[in-house]
């Protein structure tokens, strides 16, 4: 329940309270009342963070080893975006034994994208931990982190951190506890640490100096499948068992960071291993990955799934993967709208972008989603991509009318943001003035025939700051956290901060090199759009 605007922060029998409630309704929780070293610590609310398969799946294997995990999360509160500061004092509590943040020897920070860095400054203030890495002087816990962000820009957390985790940590973070654990001292203890593969120092004295960044650590297979620990009906996946049926992609979207060439591209997952591992009580089962869809054998774990009594969610539906049995099946499993992508606004953008949706297969699904019954079909759309003109705007108006004649349609709408180890690392941002316009067209142009629902191009803005920078975009980071956080903070906060201090890099230039003939000829030109053949 939302607090009443003016209302004092929680205190420490709140809080409590709170934590109380919430373990009450959880089944599967580790580790409470039990030693741990390391305090896991999710820089967004309680129902996001535990809402993350990667965070859950640490979790329990720290636990199963015996080193032990707690839980510690944003306070709910404090996740505005922009944020008076200082913020409302209140106490930042493990849920396992509830002890404070600040008291635990590691805390392991897990940022899934660049907008969560406000919440890594809040977190570490109210838990009394000086927020740069620089300022703690050898005093209060080691800070490490890790996640998702890792795969695209970590340089802003740099700053923040003592170590940085890259990649799949799996296997790499269990040996990092026991190094740290096992040292005598802090800095000796950070300096065995920095020797492990996939780990390096953040700015524990200085000014990064380190270069680039090694690779991201990728889990070994019998580390697979991720699968999580806990089910909770609080969170954005409520009442959810989270576990992957495969990891990465094998697709080319020259935007999307997990592409085919991420970490290896797509590992596909035994069923009867995502099945055998679903616990008895787990009521609603999640399938997470970057193309679940894409699993040849999808159709029939789903059935079984659904065929045992529970409910089922998939975090990512292709149209072109649709068929009527699968549809069938996720409609017993709880589903009333399905949800697809398209990203690119039009053909033509698809094309440049190798999205590889067309048109017909859009059509295809809506005509499926509405025979089976659906309430009815949301797509996810991309403006600002390079290359996209005002007939590509006309083209979605006109297209998304054809969809909303045959099923309810909603049309979610995000701006590109490029990142970096993306074939579109350093296109320009469209900007937040003509993102705007583009959007008051579509709205225009669909008013009574579809709902839209815009992400805000002011965020992706930001975001873009952040994807683009290097260390000192953590800096601005926090420069803009403690001016309140506003788009206007972070804007001037930019502003004050050096030029960008990370060249252009795109992972895939060795292995463009190495090719010959007409595949040479599909290299994307530095900087600019793949060419289509």
């Amino acid at each position: 329940m939302a607090r009443p605007r003016g209302a004092a922060p929680p205190g420490l029998a709140e809080v409590r309270a709170q934590i109380d409630d919430r373990l009450a309704r959880e089944r599967g929780t580790l580790g409470v009342r039990q030693p741990a070293a390391i305090c896991m610590a999710y820089p967004s609310p309680y129902r996001v963070g535990m809402s993350s398969l990667g965070f859950q799946t640490l979790y329990r294997r720290l636990n199963e080893l015996g080193l032990g995990a707690h839980r510690a999360f944003l306070p709910d509160s404090w996740e505005p975006q922009a944020l008076a500061w200082p913020q409302p004092h209140q106490p930042i509590l493990s849920y396992e034994a509830q002890r404070p943040l600040g008291d635990y020897p590691i805390i392991g920070l897990s940022v899934a994208y660049e907008l969560e860095l406000s919440g890594l400054v809040r977190l570490l203030e109210g838990a009394g931990i000086a927020p740069l890495a620089r300022d703690r002087r050898g005093q209060g816990p080691i800070v490490i982190a890790g996640g998702p962000l890792t795969f695209s820009n970590p340089f802003p957390l740099l700053p923040f951190v003592d170590l940085l985790v890259l990649g799949e940590a799996e296997e790499v973070l269990p040996r990092l506890v026991e190094r740290l654990g096992a040292a005598r001292g802090r800095e000796a203890a950070l300096a065995a640490a920095a020797e492990l593969d996939h780990v390096v120092l953040g700015e524990v004295e200085g000014p990064w100096t380190g270069g680039d960044l090694p690779a991201p650590a990728k889990a070994p297979r019998d580390r697979l499948p991720a699968y999580g620990a806990i089910v909770t009906p609080d969170t954005e996946l409520a009442d959810m068992f989270l576990i992957e049926p495969e990891r990465g992609c094998s697709r080319p979207c020259t935007f999307c960071v997990m592409r085919q060439s991420t970490n290896g591209g797509m590992r596909l997952l035994d069923p009867q291993d995502v099945l055998a591992r679903i616990p008895e009580h787990a009521r609603r089962v999640g399938l997470v990955g970057a193309a679940v869809t894409d699993h040849p054998r999808l159709e029939p774990l789903v059935a079984a799934i659904v065929d045992a009594g529970r409910g089922v969610g998939i975090s990512s539906l292709r149209a072109d993967r649709l068929t009527p049995s699968l549809l069938d099946n996720l409609r017993r499993g709880g589903y009333r709208q399905i949800t697809v992508a398209s990203d690119g606004i039009s053909e033509r953008m698809r094309g440049l972008l190798d999205r590889r949706i067309r048109e017909e297969s859009l059509v295809r699904a809506a005509e499926m989603v509405r025979a089976a019954g659906f309430r009815g079909l949301k797509v996810y759309e991309m403006i600002g991509a390079p290359g996209e003109g005002e007939e590509d705007v006309d083209e979605l108006i006109d297209f998304a009318r054809r969809l909303a004649s045959i099923v309810p349609l909603t049309l979610t709408f995000s701006t590109f943001v490029p990142k970096r180890n993306t074939p579109l690392d350093g296109q320009p941002f469209l900007g937040t003035k003509p993102a705007l316009a583009r959007l008051k067209k579509i709205r225009k142009g669909l008013a009574g025939v579809a709902t839209l629902r815009p992400q805000s191009p002011r965020w992706a803005h930001v975001e873009y700051l952040l994807a683009r920078a290097g260390p000192e975009g953590g800096h601005a980071a926090l420069a803009a956290t403690y001016a309140g956080g506003r788009y206007r903070d972070w804007i001037h906060a930019f502003e004050q901060a050096p030029a960008p201090s990370r060249p252009v890099r795109y992972g895939d230039e060795e292995a463009w090199a190495r090719r010959k003939g007409l595949a040479a000829k599909r290299r994307p030109p530095r900087p600019g759009l793949p060419v289509l053949d």
